[in-house]
């Protein structure tokens, strides 16, 4: 149980306040975002839901069974089942004394798990309907007791982006327009909307084109052959396939096997580009996922400034 020797503390989050005490010892991460957020500020998981179902009981290699976080995992966490519905019998079974999760995943069962231990459900959605982990980095720190690695966290993150930023500056200059969209290969439809990559890459100073959507978790889709149309320098393609988490060889091929795609200017001048959508798409978000959206960005792009170099 939670280590009670410390002060007690009054956390406000979106159900309510919840009084935590001391520094808890076993807390339960209920989706990746909290996954995300906990890793980023020293603390780990005994118990915790991915976001797609997984047949297996305990998270024993989580380097290998969970994407991006699972190295900075050390120990082996139950696996709750899938975020949208974890298990409750498992969540019983290792004795929490800390749940945290999203309102908008478990809104529902608040009640439920807060008679199994303290519960407490966060969103980072900010003003203006964005979207980022500093909207409720804060208030989880406070939950697991770690105020002083949050504040790094928040007056580290800007420094990377304008080392980023100052690294592609030449990319910039060359191939402002940039697109952002899920590719669905069968239905030959592209869908655009808010990502965590998005808001990245603006913060490096690209310009994001054809973001028709304002508020949060509005998306619009769109035929493929409306991309000639779209002023776009760069594409980002965000995809899934079969094998989960390394789509770009089968989104590669496909995207060659469509004329109009692979006529697209961008397309013939190596400029387009394919991700993983689970990492992308803001599926699991916090200071963690953006260091990684940053490393890929920056890789993806370093190439380019050789390009603007050779010209000079």
């Amino acid at each position: 149980m939670a280590d009670r020797s410390g002060d007690c503390r009054v956390i406000q989050h979106e159900m309510g306040e919840t009084t935590v005490c001391g520094q808890p010892q076993r807390i339960v991460a209920l989706d990746p975002h909290i996954l995300d957020s906990i890793l980023a500020l020293g603390v780990q998981p005994i118990a915790y839901a991915e976001s797609r179902l997984l047949d297996f009981e305990q998270f024993n290699l989580p380097a290998e069974q969970i994407p991006y976080l699972g190295d900075r995992i050390t120990t082996k966490p139950l696996n709750l089942g899938d975020r949208r519905n974890p298990s409750i019998e498992r969540i019983l079974q290792v004795k929490p004394d800390l749940i945290l999760g999203e309102r908008w995943l478990h809104e529902g069962h608040y009640d439920r798990y807060s008679k199994i231990a303290p519960t407490l459900l966060f969103s980072d959605i900010g003003e203006n309907s964005e979207q980022h982990w500093k909207n409720d980095i804060k208030e989880i720190a406070k939950a697991v007791n770690r105020e002083s690695e949050a504040q790094q966290l928040l007056e580290k993150f800007p420094q990377k982006i304008a080392t980023v930023r100052n690294k592609l500056a030449s990319v910039v200059a060359a191939y402002p327009h940039v697109l952002v969209a899920s590719w669905d290969s069968l239905t030959s439809t592209i869908s655009i909307g808010p990502t965590s990559a998005g808001r990245l890459l603006e913060a490096i100073g690209f310009e994001l084109v054809n973001t028709s959507t304002t508020n949060f978790g509005e998306w619009v889709s769109l035929s493929i052959e409306v991309l000639p149309e779209i002023n776009a320098d760069l594409i980002f393609v965000m995809g899934t396939t079969p094998e989960f988490y390394n789509p770009e060889a089968q989104l590669r091929s496909k995207w060659k096997d469509q004329p109009l795609l692979a006529s697209l200017p961008s397309s013939q001048a190596g400029r387009i580009f394919f991700v993983d959508q689970h990492l992308w798409i803001s599926q699991i978000r916090g200071p963690i996922t953006d260091e990684l959206i940053l490393e890929q960005i920056f890789q993806l792009l370093l190439p380019l400034t050789d390009r603007q170099e050779s010209k000079v």
